[in-house]
């Protein structure tokens, strides 16, 4: 189980900076609403990783809680290292975090800290939803086959 973690989240870790950095290039960064990319990469990641451990469960997935389980520690992996690369550019970069602070409605309490805070509560989110989902998902398609 931690070895696809540890896979998958190291995919998921280079699906978003690479996006973020790919976008920066572009001069397409300051669009804020780009983040929903980061939601489908996320996701993307988190198909991948529930997909292989449900494989080697011959006995289907009704084990929910370990296959949430395994969906968070991907996401952790993936995100962690992310929202510290996000700090140290937001940091490095203060005319970057200017123009989002401009695009947002909690812009003035925006730092680089608070900003990481919130990439990291939309992961929380999105994985513990999306794992659960993707998990029936399977369960449902393990079932017609």
């Amino acid at each position: 189980m931690k070895q696809i973690a540890f896979r998958y989240g190291l995919w998921m870790f280079f699906g978003l900076t690479g996006f973020f950095l790919l976008m920066h290039i572009f001069n397409l960064s300051e669009n804020y609403y780009l983040r929903i990319f980061n939601g489908a990469i996320h996701l993307g990641v988190l198909w991948l990783a529930l997909r292989a451990w449900a494989r080697n469960h011959h006995e289907g997935t009704s084990d929910t809680t370990s296959g949430v389980v395994l969906g968070m520690f991907t996401s952790f992996i993936g995100v962690i290292p992310f929202t510290i690369f996000m700090s140290i550019f937001l940091a490095y970069n203060p005319d970057f975090l200017a123009s989002i602070k401009s695009q947002t409605p909690l812009g003035e309490h925006l730092t680089p800290m608070t900003s990481c805070f919130f990439i990291v509560v939309e992961a929380i989110v999105i994985s513990l939803i999306g794992s659960y989902v993707i998990l029936r998902i399977l369960d449902a398609m393990r079932e017609r086959a």
